[in-house]
């Protein structure tokens, strides 16, 4: 019996990677439209709080035909059925490396469900992505920036949040 449980879990567990592999894929296909970065990093898996900031470094480099100095910043969401709130309101901090300048503290708004309760986003399985609304930085094509971003809802502790990211496109 032992056994059998640690195979069905074993099977849960390769599907939960496919899934996010499968994420990762399409993702990885829209880079069509200007994006200059896009990653997305696991938030802790029982909750998201908002001391566990979650960093990315961008590190300069646009794409030709692109000036770099103004990049359109959005943070995409993946959760599962556990999390509870309508929206996800998001604090990012975008910091100059150079000289640890703080750019921008910036409030980004995910909104998850409609006035109806009609789950908006796109799915793959039991995971659902969203974006949020679009946020201006303006840097230097050399500029590398930290960029930290943690949810300012309420609660405490959020569940049902799997991984969080940013997407910077290039305004043309």
């Amino acid at each position: 019996m032992t056994d059998e449980k640690a195979t069905q879990r074993g099977r849960r567990v390769a599907i939960r990677k496919l899934k996010y592999l499968l994420l990762l894929a399409v993702s990885a296909l829209v880079s069509c439209d200007g994006t200059v970065y896009q990653s997305f990093k696991q938030v802790s898996s029982s909750s998201w709080s908002p001391k566990d900031t979650v960093s990315f470094l961008y590190e300069g480099v646009s794409k030709p035909g692109s000036d770099g100095t103004t990049l359109n910043m959005t943070a995409l969401v993946r959760y599962n059925a556990d999390y509870k709130y309508k929206n996800l309101i998001m604090r990012v901090e975008t910091i100059r490396m150079a000289d640890t300048l703080l750019l921008s503290v910036d409030t980004l708004h995910c909104q998850i469900y409609d006035d109806s309760g009609y789950r908006l986003g796109s799915t793959a399985g039991s995971l659902y992505q969203n974006v949020s609304n679009d946020v201006f930085v303006e840097a230097s094509p050399s500029d590398t920036l930290m960029l930290r971003l943690s949810h300012i809802m309420s609660d405490e502790s959020l569940a049902g949040v799997c991984d969080v990211g940013l997407k910077l496109t290039s305004e043309k």
